[in-house]
């Protein structure tokens, strides 16, 4: 990997980890129902009542807040802001499978899509989403810096509250071309950013596949303490290192109160 490259791909983890991204002032109603300083794109991403998210099992976060009438639709979608480190993003809207969902393609790039999302996970520990890989990076593997690419990558941001501007605690979880699921690591760049892959190889493309963590036990189980709240998320593909190509769609994100267990339940949807 070339230092510019490598550089990158640090600046790329820093954003993420909101050094960058949650620079700003403004007060937001959170989702447990208490104003705290935040960012100001929060206040209008964040438009749930206390009362409508006390009568919720969980919080939806939607891959746009707003659907074109028309799709597949390029760009990034409502609610969402893009961050390109390297290449040209490819963003689309599409309706595939019977849902909604944000396709990422990666030709040799590296980018991502964030939005604030402020949650208390003492209210709403799980987390739950779904995605469809179609092509990992050719040799990629988080365990090698010089050959980090990753098709799907989810990332949760703790700010430090109330101080958003100093480093922020993150956890990502990924899937990965070579390293096994249950692999754990802390990026080499990014100290606070910590890794877990949960999917590894190609042995599922090309199918939906469905995830769930207990994000407040991974916190406590990496950083030794309870989690502040969650600050925000985001969603990220790169195949540069490897000058390879990558492709994921990705769907809706949720954070429940509990296990998911019934396959609807009440839900407020984060706009």
């Amino acid at each position: 990997m070339t230092p510019a490259r490598r550089r990158s791909h640090a600046v790329l983890l820093m954003v993420v980890a909101g050094i960058v991204i949650l620079a700003g002032g403004g007060t937001v109603l959170l989702l447990n129902g208490k104003p705290s300083a935040a960012p100001r794109a929060s206040v209008a991403a964040a438009r749930a009542t206390p009362a409508a998210v006390e009568g919720a099992e969980r919080i939806r976060v939607p891959v746009s807040d707003q659907v074109p009438p028309r799709l597949p639709a390029s760009g990034v979608p409502r609610g969402w802001q893009l961050k390109e480190f390297a290449g040209q993003a490819a963003v689309e809207l599409v309706r595939t499978d019977g849902r909604l969902a944000v396709r990422l393609r990666s030709d040799r790039a590296s980018f991502a899509l964030h939005r604030d999302v402020v949650v208390d996970l003492k209210e709403f520990p799980f987390l739950t989403w779904s995605w469809k890989v179609s092509r990992l990076p050719a040799a990629g593997d988080v365990r090698d810096h010089a050959r980090d690419d990753e098709a799907a990558q989810i990332y949760v941001v703790f700010p430090r509250w109330p101080s958003p501007r100093t480093t922020s605690e993150v956890i990502g979880y990924v899937w990965d071309s070579r390293a096994p699921v249950g692999t754990r690591l802390r990026h080499p760049r990014a100290p606070n950013v910590h890794i877990i892959v949960v999917e590894s190889g190609p042995g599922r493309l090309d199918g939906w596949l469905r995830y769930e963590r207990n994000v407040a036990a991974d916190y406590a189980a990496i950083f030794g303490h309870p989690p502040p709240r969650v600050g925000k998320v985001a969603l990220m593909t790169d195949s540069n290192d490897t000058r390879s190509e990558a492709e994921a769609l990705i769907g809706d994100i949720f954070f429940s109160r509990t296990s998911a267990g019934r396959a609807e339940i009440p839900s407020i949807v984060l706009r």
